[in-house]
């Protein structure tokens, strides 16, 4: 027979669980009677904690949760498990998995709770691993989804020997073939044989892992002509390389208009002569080659000045970047070219201009050169100007309106909380301003409004920030205000203008204002809440029966 001894050797160190048995009392409390060296090392407890209650052994969150758990094994009946993340005294966290049992006495009580507690951190990275490849591999055919089968340009692999291996769906759009006649089939024997031999020695050079591009032009399924341009990429599996993949640019029609426009180029000259465009074609160095005699008229220099000068003669230094940087993307991508930029006149000094370009190439796909087309659109961003001036500016004083203003207010408040100096947000109104109306005529309302802004802006501070919001109710964003007595300052000088004599198409009138003032205190203050505590002081001031202000600080 085993010994009791030996007994004590297995429980104690034999397992690789943790374990611990604990003696439940009335009330669910639950005390410590066995745990092994294993748990005492990592659960950083002594034999001492024989005989101890749960609660007093550990820490108020841990017991919390582990009186909660015994007790659940206790009202079961039954053994449970679950999982948990046990930290050890090292301070190292794993992942573990206690099963609770309940050992039950001869009258059917629940007297002890076993618990083992077993490291499945190795397991659960593990699992966490292969769920990883798993999304990694989903991503991966999602990614060869969009490359391959949904690519705008015809693509298939054919391996060692030529067979075609896969095709997408825009190679049986584009030559007008089945997928299912072409899959397992020699990809030669579907051209002509002067074109067979060209790509079978391009195919022979992509084996020795040489990646070939180089253009060809053949005929579709249905016979209708094609200049393609051809990209050949080995495919390389453990080192060896096992096929090729091939991209194909339908290359027909920019090709078959590269050549009109070749063939054409005297008629382009007759155009280019008679058009009150700027006509300009640049080389691929972006030194002019040709300009059209409209430059005399639109920017006061014959054309003469401009030849061999770079595409960035005359124009503003500010828009340099800008052209560069379109005319390289062109060169490389072969796509049009549409900005605005600004071009000196001999007399009118900076007009703005509006230009579309094309790269144009020659037969053998190399740059050839750029057709720039260029139209004077000076009076088109003067009225754009002009309608800018009008969203954010009120049409009677000619002064900032309430949306320039709160835009003006949210970029303060931002520099405000990042430490600047203060500020404060003034709103001002004509006393008595319906009584002027009524008794002198809208007209003469008009003036006074005007003139009552007018005052206001001289009264400011360059920094200062001054709008009209509607009627007869100005707001202003007062600068470098730290203090009430800074904000006191300006009011003062506010009401002494506002006091002088108003002669208003010969009649002298009596205005005063009321001002409602608000500061704030908080970094947390938003611009509705600043404009809204303003109204409020204004009010408060104007109900203290005028030609007065008030100060309120918004904490």
């Amino acid at each position: 027979m085993i010994s009791n001894q030996l007994y004590n050797q297995v429980l104690m160190s034999g397992l690789d669980s943790m374990v611990f048995v604990m003696r439940v009392e009335e009330e669910y409390n639950f005390y410590y009677e066995f745990l092994n060296d294993l748990a005492m090392d990592k659960a950083n407890l002594t034999g001492e904690v024989i005989g101890k209650e749960l609660r007093d052994v550990l820490s108020y969150e841990q017991s919390v949760y582990l009186h909660k758990k015994y007790t659940e094994a206790v009202k079961a009946n039954s053994a449970i498990t679950y999982e948990d993340l046990f930290h050890s005294n090292s301070k190292n966290g794993y992942i573990t998995e206690t099963k609770l049992t309940p050992l039950f006495n001869e009258q059917g009580n629940c007297s002890h709770i076993v618990a083992v507690v077993r490291d499945i951190t190795d397991v659960k990275k593990a699992e966490k691993t292969r769920e990883d490849s798993k999304k990694r591999l989903e991503t991966s055919k999602q990614r060869y989804k969009s490359l391959f089968l949904e690519n705008a340009d015809a693509i298939f692999s054919v391996d060692y020997n030529g067979r075609l291996v896969e095709l997408n769906n825009a190679f049986e759009l584009l030559f007008g073939y089945k997928r299912e006649d072409l899959i397992n089939q020699v990809a030669f024997k579907f051209v002509n044989s002067q074109l067979k031999r060209k790509l079978k020695k391009h195919f022979v050079q992509t084996l020795r892992k040489e990646p070939q591009n180089f253009e060809v032009n053949t005929h579709n399924g249905n016979g209708d002509e094609m200049d393609l341009d051809v990209t050949m990429t080995p495919i390389v599996m453990e080192g060896k390389v096992t096929g090729v993949y091939v991209i194909i640019k339908d290359m027909t029609e920019q090709r078959n208009a590269e050549r009109t426009l070749s063939k054409n180029e005297e008629r382009f000259r007759m155009i280019a002569e008679s058009s009150h465009d700027l006509i300009t074609l640049v080389d691929g160095q972006g030194v002019i080659s040709y300009a059209s005699p409209s430059y005399r008229h639109v920017l006061g220099y014959f054309p003469e000045h401009y030849i061999g000068q770079s595409l960035l003669h005359n124009l503003h230094e500010e828009d340099f970047n800008t052209v560069l940087d379109a005319f390289e993307r062109a060169k490389e991508l072969g796509s049009p070219i549409s900005l605005e930029f600004r071009q000196y006149h001999q007399e009118k000094e900076w007009l703005w201009f509006e230009l579309q370009a094309k790269p144009i190439y020659a037969d053998d796909g190399q740059f050839h050169q750029m057709v720039v087309v260029t139209r004077n659109i000076s009076e088109r961003k003067a009225y754009e100007e002009q309608l800018k001036l009008f969203a954010y500016h009120d049409p009677l004083t000619e002064l900032p309106n309430r949306r320039l203003f709160q835009s003006n207010l949210i970029k303060h408040i931002a520099d405000y909380q990042k430490g600047e100096k203060g500020f404060a947000v003034m709103m001002l109104d004509i006393d008595n301003f319906k009584s002027i109306n009524d008794e002198f005529g809208h007209d003469i309302g008009d003036q006074v409004i005007k003139e009552f802004g007018r005052r206001i802006q001289d009264s400011l501070r360059e920094s200062d920030f001054v709008a009209r919001l509607g009627g007869d109710e100005f707001i202003a964003l007062l600068t470098n205000i730290n203090s009430k007595q800074d904000a006191l300052e300006v009011i003062h000088r506010i009401q002494r203008v506002i006091e002088d004599e108003w002669d208003v198409s010969g009649e002298e009138l009596e205005v005063t204002t009321s001002i409602g003032v608000a500061l704030p205190d908080s970094s947390m203050v938003s611009d509705e809440e600043l404009i809204k505590f303003a109204d409020s002081a204004l009010y408060e001031a104007k109900s203290s029966g005028k030609d007065t202000y008030q100060l309120t600080t918004i904490v």
